[in-house]
């Protein structure tokens, strides 16, 4: 398998740029709030609510917890660890393409059943 330097690097990135977010979370209890919630009153929830909850459940190993918070991103983490692994390596186009279309509709729709039902 080729591996794609560059979104290697840029993919570690991200990933140090979350871990260091997780840390400052995790040690001060401050996160950064959501904008769709502060303007809205907290009336409306985006789809990313709760991932910050999701992955400090996750740390202490609490999945049902962490599945709580937010049903729709844990689901969908699994797909996007393989499209990560596809996306370095170059491969799977069509596959990529798809989970990104699926990941998309999946998230639209969890949007609007959490805010209307």
């Amino acid at each position: 398998m080729m591996i794609n330097k560059s979104k290697l690097h840029k993919s570690l990135a991200v990933l140090a740029l979350g871990a260091a977010y997780f840390i400052f979370v995790k040690l001060t209890g401050l996160g950064i709030p959501c904008i769709v919630r502060v303007m809205s009153g907290g009336r409306i929830l985006c789809p990313g609510c709760g991932i910050s909850r999701m992955f400090l459940k996750l740390s202490s190993f609490d999945i049902l917890g962490a599945f709580r918070c937010n049903p729709a991103i844990f689901s969908l983490l699994p797909l996007w660890c393989v499209c990560a692994v596809f996306w370095i390596s170059d491969r799977g186009e069509k596959f990529l393409k798809a989970a990104e279309i699926f990941s998309l509709t999946v998230l639209i729709i969890f949007g609007i059943l959490r805010n209307f039902l």
